[in-house]
């Protein structure tokens, strides 16, 4: 009986042990191209104030207030969660978002932010002079237009006489798979580097080896349980989506029981990195499949 004792207390701990070692896996694995890590990353003001002086080529630009989750409501609509929405001292408004695939980052998407922003902003009967200068930025994973840019930006135009429409509203998506030896690639390789030491922004670099370090107070603990947490269930998500896309494609039902019980247990455990790399790799996703008999 004592020996038994022993046994379940052993394992309590074992199991202990390697819920913390996937746990700080997990944490190390994050970049800022991490929508959920990067939000709280923006938290800390001279971050976002640093990645805006970087895109807009404006050093004097200083943050007057943000609001990272920012939700804005449409009655009569969708509604949209911003990963960042801040306003700098000159009036100008601006939403950074991060957009991991082209579906996530297309044109009417970016119109949608923008007119969501508008509606928003001015007050009931209020002039519409009184609109503020709005940036929408997507920060993508690839190059969506494949025009091998390092920065887009989208104006309206008057086609017949080619000028800028000049309505205050203007759209940039941030190539981030484009990493050239200046300003902006050492930006696009900051936000897909896990190694905070590797980063070349201080600023950038400061506030996510803190998140990563075991330095974190009783509150900064909680909001990276936090995160892990969300991180967990949109891996989750995302992983039944595609398992039961490619169970459907193949026409067997089976399939997507097997997927669906694999990120089950992925997500369980925080294996959050295996549900990524098996999203892309087929092979891997056989390998995790036969590792608990699936």
């Amino acid at each position: 009986m004592t020996q038994s004792l022993k046994d379940s207390s052993f394992n309590h701990n074992d199991r202990k042990d390697m819920e913390d070692l996937e746990k700080r896996k997990t944490i190390e694995s994050f970049t800022l191209m991490d929508d959920i890590f990067m939000r709280l990353v923006f938290e800390e003001k001279s971050c976002t104030e640093y990645v805006l002086q970087v895109l807009m080529n404006k050093k004097s630009l200083k943050v007057k207030k943000q609001y990272v989750q920012k939700d804005l409501p449409n009655l009569y609509g969708h509604s949209l969660l911003l990963d960042c929405f801040c306003e700098d001292d000159q009036g100008n408004l601006y939403n950074i978002e991060i957009q991991n695939t082209s579906q996530d980052a297309g044109p009417k998407r970016a119109r949608y932010h923008a007119a969501l922003l508008d509606i928003h902003y001015l007050g009931k009967g209020e002039d519409f002079t009184h609109l503020p200068e709005s940036y929408i930025i997507f920060i993508t994973d690839k190059d969506i237009f494949k025009a091998k840019k390092q920065l887009y930006h989208i104006e309206r135009k008057i086609e017949e006489i080619g000028a800028d429409f000049q309505d205050g509203s203007h759209i940039l998506y941030f190539n981030t798979d484009c990493k050239q030896d200046n300003t902006l690639g050492n930006l696009a390789k900051d936000f897909h580097r896990e190694n905070p030491e590797e980063m070349q922004s201080k600023i950038l670099s400061k506030r996510v080896a803190l998140l990563k370090s075991r330095r974190l107070d009783k509150k900064g603990e909680q909001k990276m349980n936090l995160v892990l947490e969300q991180y967990r269930q949109k891996a989750f998500r995302e992983g039944i989506e595609e398992g039961m896309e490619k169970g459907m494609e193949k026409g067997v039902e089976s399939g997507k029981q097997r997927m669906a019980l694999l990120m089950g247990i992925l997500a369980e455990k925080g294996r959050v990195e295996d549900i990524k790399k098996a999203a892309g790799d087929k092979l891997y996703l056989e390998s995790l499949l036969s590792e608990f008999g699936l």
